[in-house]
C-alpha cells in the first residue's frame, strides 16, 4: 500500500488527482481503486465524484493531461536555455535516473504504467495518452529539425528517443539499476549528435 502523506496546502481535489497520479505510476490504471486514492489523499468519500464526476477515468486523464503539460514545460525550458536536444536528453535522464532512485523504484513513468490494460479498452484515457505522447513527439521532431535533420528523419528520431527512455525507466525500475536510464540516453544522445543516417 502507498504511504501516506500529508498535504496542506492543496486543495481536496488536488490532494486527490495527485494521490491518483503517484498511485498510477506505482501500479497502472488497473490495480488502483478509488477508495484507495481517497485514503492516500485524506480525502472523504463523497468528494471523488464532487470534483470528478466522470469517477476514476476522469481522475486518471486530467493526471496524464498534468503529466504532459510538465513534461513539455521541462522540454520547453531546455531548449530556452539553448541546451542541444543531445544535451537535453542528457540532463534529462539525469533527473529521470535520480527520481526513480529516489522513489526507491516504486513509481514508473505515468504514462507507460497507466497504459497497460487500459488502451485501448477506455478510448477517453488513451486518447489523453496518445495526444500526450504526439505533443512531445511533435516537439522533439521540431527542435531536431532546427538542428538540420530532415523531416522525415527527424519523426522517426523523435519517436525513437521517447521509446528508448520509456523502455529504459522500465527497464531501469525492473533492475533497481538507474544507470540503465543514463546508458541508454548517452547512446541516444551520441546518436543524435552525429547527425541523421
Amino acid at each position: 500500500m502507498a504511504t501516506k502523506r500529508k498535504h496542506p496546502a492543496l486543495s481536496t481535489r488536488d490532494r486527490i488527482l495527485h494521490a491518483a497520479k503517484r498511485l498510477f505510476q506505482q501500479r497502472g490504471y488497473y490495480a488502483v481503486g478509488t477508495a484507495e486514492i481517497l485514503d492516500v489523499a485524506r480525502a472523504p468519500k463523497g468528494s471523488m465524484y464532487h470534483h470528478f464526476p466522470e469517477g476514476k477515468e476522469q481522475i486518471a486523464i486530467e493526471a496524464v493531461n498534468t503529466m504532459r503539460v510538465d513534461v513539455m514545460s521541462m522540454m520547453q525550458e531546455l531548449a530556452s536555455a539553448k541546451l542541444s536536444v543531445a544535451d537535453s536528453i542528457r540532463k534529462l535522464a539525469k533527473g529521470m535516473a535520480s527520481w526513480l532512485k529516489t522513489s526507491e523504484w516504486r513509481e514508473g513513468t505515468m504514462l507507460a504504467s497507466t497504459t497497460v490494460g487500459s488502451v485501448p479498452n477506455l478510448p477517453q484515457l488513451h486518447a489523453a495518452i496518445k495526444a500526450a505522447f504526439d505533443e512531445w513527439r511533435e516537439h522533439l521532431t521540431t527542435l531536431l529539425m532546427e538542428e538540420k535533420w530532415s523531416k522525415a528523419s527527424a519523426q522517426t528520431m523523435a519517436y525513437t528517443i521517447i521509446a528508448a527512455i520509456e523502455g529504459a525507466m522500465i527497464l531501469a525500475r525492473i533492475d533497481q539499476d538507474e544507470r540503465i536510464v543514463i546508458k541508454v540516453s548517452e547512446t541516444l544522445a551520441c546518436v543524435v549528435e552525429s547527425g541523421q543516417p
